[in-house]
């Protein structure tokens, strides 16, 4: 069992470093608190024994209430994943709460105790029957975790995850981020339902402590093996130098997100003159970075760029109409969604090389010699 707590902790750390290192971002973060909790979970195993407790009294405060962590962890996780929420849910703290009034009340009742206090409880909890506290305890967890379990499983099975947004590895990390803990939580459940069985090690036997301990080495080293295969997933922002992010996500996701956001272009939301990235953003339920980086992949611009150029594309629809003859020039560029008109005057010279009552002189006078060279029009929508 020890070599196991050893490999599963060692892993779990390891990732830890990676995801730091490669894939900071605040998306990652409940990915990130998940597997610190399991690596402490998994590495204080082998000392749950009478002699460990002796030994380190901090161990039943600091890893007994980690299990509660677990819950709200992969909820917060999966939400991430399939939900792209463009912040951390509300009043996160309260998910936390349960966990840290356990840690809480087992450090002022531990910490109360005389020596040859603390020394009969961990005798009582080895010896039958246990202490009346420890079943009640087990079972506040158990329901728990339960409620979190059908909330993640809700969100990771259900329609959610099946948005266009949400691609196949997306979909599958949700679904093995609910999964893999639950199996974790139900060896545990099994070692809870007779508290005092793994005496038997005193015995030579195997301790019943093994089986979490292997269910969360194999839950750790399932997560490592999810960033080799799937990394695209947690890169969800761009890096400080901007550079290399956006090959980093997956063709069939940019697609997807580039089709809406021509769906809403096409619907008109450009000509909104307040209109941001962030709003647009809120608006298809993604992260403004996502969405950023898929715009300047299948677009091949920025996301001002384009909006201006759906804006100067129903300007000139409208000059075709003849609607010159009814309103200005300045009045066409506002209810196109330009919001001044230095804005309007340098997007128009950037596209056509010259002032726009220039290039509408032109156009009118019919004289296509005074035609700019090169007009460009709505930036090439496939991605490449």
């Amino acid at each position: 069992m020890e070599l196991i707590a050893a490999l599963g902790a060692a892993q779990g750390v390891l990732l830890l470093v990676l995801i730091a290192a490669r894939f900071r971002g605040s998306h990652n973060v409940p990915l990130a608190l998940l597997l610190l909790t399991f690596s402490i979970r998994v590495g204080t195993i082998p000392m749950w024994s009478p002699e460990g407790l002796a030994a380190a009294r901090w161990l039943l405060p600091v890893a007994g209430a980690a299990p509660l962590l677990f819950g709200p962890l992969v909820w917060w996780c999966v939400r991430e994943l399939v939900r792209e929420e463009l912040r951390p849910p509300r009043r996160t703290w309260l998910h936390a709460l349960p966990w840290a009034v356990e840690t809480a009340a087992l450090a002022v009742y531990i910490g109360s105790l005389s020596p040859i206090g603390y020394e009969q409880l961990v005798h009582d909890l080895f010896v039958p029957p246990a202490p009346w506290w420890m079943p009640v305890r087990h079972v506040v967890k158990g329901l728990h975790g339960t409620a979190y379990a059908i909330a993640s499983a809700a969100i990771a099975f259900g329609s959610q995850s099946r948005a266009p947004h949400v691609t196949a590895p997306r979909r599958l990390w949700a679904r093995l981020v609910v999964a893999l803990p639950l199996v974790c939580m139900l060896s545990f459940a099994v070692v809870a339902a007779e508290p005092t069985a793994h005496c038997a090690e005193t015995h030579g036997a195997i301790s019943p402590f093994s089986l979490p301990a292997a269910a969360m080495m194999l839950t750790i080293y399932a997560f490592a093996g999810l960033v080799l295969t799937a990394p695209d997933v947690l890169v969800l922002h761009a890096p400080r130098n901007g550079v290399g992010t956006a090959t980093r996500i997956a063709d069939p996701e940019i697609e997807a997100i580039a089709d809406r956001v021509r769906r809403s272009l096409d619907q008109g939301t450009y000509l909104d003159s307040d209109l941001t990235i962030t709003r647009l953003a809120k608006a298809l339920k993604l992260h403004p970075n996502r969405l950023s980086l898929a715009i300047n992949r299948a677009f091949g611009c920025n996301f001002a760029h384009l909006i201006h150029q759906y804006r100067l594309d129903y300007f000139l629809e409208r000059v075709e109409a003849g609607d010159l003859k009814r309103f200005t020039i300045l009045r066409l560029a506002f209810e196109a969604g330009f919001s001044s008109k230095t804005t309007f005057h340098r997007v128009f010279h950037e596209r056509f090389g010259m002032p726009p009552s220039a290039y509408l002189r032109s156009r009118l006078d019919g004289s296509s010699g005074t035609e700019p060279q090169a007009e460009h029009r709505k930036p090439d929508n496939r991605t490449g």
